[in-house]
């Protein structure tokens, strides 16, 4: 067993180095702040060959990341991103924002179509016409206000699920 100014002396480092190594976790010491030499030359240099390979850094053990990890994680994002625009590409995606827009105008042009509708069928009968154009009004609000209520989790205003207020 050596302590802490022996590591320091042996692997050629300062005290502060070995306790800043202690406190990540590097070197491990017993009960009476004593460590095994030759199990902490064998951490360090395991520890090294880490940094050198790129896989840890004196950054990432600070913030508690796994440059491994990250590098994983990274390289998957990478990949989505690429499928994405491929699929998009392909024409087997697309985005949110496009369809939203193209749905929009189809229900403006059904709305506009159905909204003729009175004056097709009632002609000159003005109260005929507007019955029509009320029933079609009211549908058409009932049809968004169900939009609304799917959106917000399927209860009606009054709280129920019936549809009356």
């Amino acid at each position: 067993m050596a302590t802490q100014a022996e590591i320091a002396a042996h692997l050629d480092l300062s005290d502060r180095s070995v306790r800043e190594l202690k406190n990540r976790g590097v070197f491990n010491a017993n009960g009476r702040g004593q460590m095994d030499l030759d199990t902490c030359r064998i951490a360090y240099i395991r520890h090294l060959r880490e940094r050198a390979a790129g896989r840890a850094s004196d950054d990432a053990e600070a913030e508690g990341l796994d440059l491994t990890a990250e590098r994983a994680r990274l390289a998957r994002e990478q990949a989505d991103h690429y499928a994405m625009k491929n699929a998009e590409a392909r024409g087997e995606l697309v985005r949110a924002g496009d369809c939203t827009a193209a749905m929009v105008s189809v229900i403006e042009m059904a709305k506009a179509k159905l909204m003729r509708v009175p004056a097709k069928v009632a002609k000159s009968d003005g109260r005929l016409k507007d019955r029509i154009a009320d029933a079609l009004e009211d549908a058409l609000d009932e049809l968004s206000m169900a939009r609304v209520e799917e959106e917000m989790g399927g209860a009606g205003k009054d709280g129920d699920d019936d549809g009356d207020e």
